[in-house]
């Protein structure tokens, strides 16, 4: 009988801390030093409360606390874990890795000395083409569209279901969905429009990002120093 054992996997994680420095860096809407929508490494973050942010995950919204590790895959999937379990499963790297500066700008500052000039998709081309955005609620647009103009009802929570559509340059078109908070009374119509924002954002990365693969599949390898 032939014995195998599973093959050592290495992850990145970050603090809780480290991922607010993160959102502050990214330029997105910054409230009371906390950062309330943003992207992390393409997933599209959303400020629960000031010791809570949710993450989209492989197996749906999870909730990351202070006390929480942000666990980034080796497919590129993030998901919380308790800082207990983590340490008792993960230990650091033969290879240290580098330790994040937590100064708001450090982030930008590190991709820029790694990237070394190399093209890549940044926030400021995410911004750039977005010509005009919109935004309404699920109840909107059934009051739009119903021929009988019949309100929904309370316990539908239509109205929390937030909808932003980007406009791009070129006429493309994105969506983001918000599904609102699971207590209607923590419900903030503000902060829903900010995070269906930041999931149209996060289809814009993806966008950006096949237009450079192609872009950099079409042109001489030397040109990018491969």
């Amino acid at each position: 009988m032939t014995q195998f054992r599973k093959k050592p996997v290495v992850i990145t994680a970050i603090t809780f801390d480290q991922l607010v420095a993160h959102g502050i860096s990214s330029g997105g809407n910054v409230v009371n030093g906390m950062p309330l929508s943003f992207t992390y490494n393409g997933h599209a973050i959303t400020h629960e409360n000031d010791d809570c942010y949710i993450i989209p995950t492989l197996e749906g919204s999870m909730k990351m606390g202070r006390d929480d590790m942000l666990i980034t895959g080796v497919q590129g999937e993030i998901y919380p874990c308790k800082r207990d379990i983590f340490a008792a499963t993960y230990e650091p790297a033969p290879t240290a890795l580098p330790i994040i500066d937590p100064r708001p700008d450090a982030l930008e500052r590190e991709i820029q000395a790694k990237a070394n000039k190399a093209l890549r998709v940044t926030p400021a081309d995410i911004e750039g083409e977005i010509a005009a955005e919109f935004y309404f609620t699920a109840a909107d647009g059934v009051l739009g569209q119903s021929e009988m103009g019949t309100r929904p009802a309370a316990w539908t929570n239509l109205d929390q279901v937030t909808i932003c559509t980007l406009v791009l340059r070129n006429g493309a078109k994105v969506l983001g969905v918000n599904y609102g908070a699971i207590d209607r009374a923590q419900h903030d119509a503000g902060k829903g429009r900010e995070a269906a924002r930041a999931a149209a954002v996060e289809k814009i990365w993806e966008l950006l990002g096949f237009r450079l693969r192609d872009k950099l599949a079409s042109e001489p390898l030397s040109e990018h120093g491969r």
